[in-house]
């Protein structure tokens, strides 16, 4: 849907292009009024709430609590996988409305799903665990994510795509930290968390490059999908140099540790959450 039938076509805003995208499998799930609106909604409730509240309660954003959000984000990547293989159809359909469990199993509301999870796992880990709170944290995240994407896993349909997937990720990790390193001879990839945070876009840009050029997957974002149309490699090659160049940026510039880890945290987020959900997709649903 163009942004001009988005505003002007008859139904109104709220109908054309937050309720059609999210109910109508014929319409595009993404366009630029929505994505903008999530991104806006994305940015005020982490940076201006999450962010104030959680410093305050004394959490380290650093590369011991990404890890423990992992399965958490496990959780929410395997809640998009079942209802992209459509394995529980019609029983659960896509839905707007709150008060019906299709909205919290589905875009965006399983994202909400996953942050109330996240934050109850960590209050009891905070309550309960003190200063050792990420055990508890992770655990509580790997009886619920870990056990769900085991059951995604156990119902994988292609691997081999899937392996091919993993082998693009890898080697283009690989590739990507020895230019940094080695070639360039700066020191960005040296931290753990910056790691991560290029881990996670890497595994967005791979599973999308294999997915929409070979495997005849559609991209539902509008500017991915205007560079994926150039070509799908151009995809990797940007997120890359955006993400490296971030993380460098993040670095030299800001001052503050805490928030540093906090926004290196939130790219990794993004990338492991939309990646990962590409990723597993392949292998639950294979070549559509």
């Amino acid at each position: 849907m163009t942004f001009y039938d988005c505003i002007f076509q008859e139904g109104g805003i709220w109908e054309n292009c937050f309720v059609k995208p999210a109910t109508d499998p014929s319409v595009q799930g993404y366009n630029i009024v929505n994505t903008l609106a999530y991104g806006i909604i994305l940015l005020i409730l982490s940076f201006w709430v999450l962010y104030p509240q959680l410093k305050k309660r004394g959490i380290q954003f650093d590369y011991k609590f990404m890890l423990a959000l992992l399965p958490y984000i496990a959780f929410g990547i395997s809640l998009r996988a079942i209802n992209a293989a459509r394995w529980f159809y019609p029983t659960i359909q896509q839905t707007v409305n709150p008060f019906e469990l299709g909205y919290w199993t589905h875009t965006p509301g399983v994202w909400f799903a996953t942050a109330v999870l996240t934050l109850i796992g960590l209050g009891i880990g905070l309550k309960f665990g003190k200063e050792k709170y990420h055990t508890i944290f992770a655990g509580i995240g790997l009886l619920t994510g870990g056990v769900l994407f085991a059951y995604v896993l156990s119902r994988f349909v292609d691997w081999t795509n899937f392996g091919l997937a993993v082998g693009v990720i890898a080697v283009t990790i690989i590739v990507t930290w020895f230019v940094v390193q080695k070639v360039l001879k700066k020191k960005v990839l040296e931290n753990k968390l910056n790691i991560l945070a290029l881990t996670g876009q890497v595994i967005d840009s791979g599973a999308t490059f294999l997915a929409v050029g070979f495997l005849g997957y559609g991209e539902q974002h509008p500017l991915s999908a205007f560079i994926l149309g150039v070509n799908p490699a151009l995809f990797i090659v940007v997120k890359v140099v955006l993400i490296v160049a971030i993380l460098h940026y993040i670095d030299q510039d800001i001052q503050d540790e805490n928030l540093k880890g906090f926004i290196k945290l939130f790219l990794a987020i993004l990338g492991f959450a939309t990646g990962g959900a590409s990723l597993i997709k392949i292998g639950a649903i294979g070549v559509v």
